[in-house]
């Protein structure tokens, strides 16, 4: 992480100061973003080899599918919650047109 930083200030520097520079400088400062760029490209590398940064990763991806069963699971109490509701209703209803005398039943 040390490199990345290290390499992303010196391209900033050296875009910043290629305008004022002569044609030595800028090629030094190429020369010197080129190196950059590539350890840039090897702490990249570093990073995404990294069996930490790889556990890591996993254990987001698991989290992510225990979320995803809990908000599963959680839906289908919801939708077993609804429909004894809504069997007690109809069975409260039914209940209180027969107290009521009245034996039609009303969908």
């Amino acid at each position: 992480m040390r490199k990345f930083i290290l390499a992303a200030t010196l391209v900033a520097a050296a875009g910043l100061s290629v305008a004022a520079c002569s044609k030595a400088d800028r090629t030094d400062i190429k020369e010197g973003a080129e190196a950059a760029g590539a350890e840039v490209k090897e702490a990249a590398g570093d990073i995404a080899a990294n069996p930490e940064v790889k556990e890591a990763g996993a254990a987001v991806a698991n989290a992510g599918a225990e979320a995803a069963d809990a908000v599963k699971d959680g839906a289908a109490e919801v939708q077993e919650g609804v429909a004894d509701a809504s069997d007690d209703a109809r069975r409260e209803a039914d209940e209180a047109r027969a107290a009521a005398g009245d034996t039609s039943r009303k969908q």
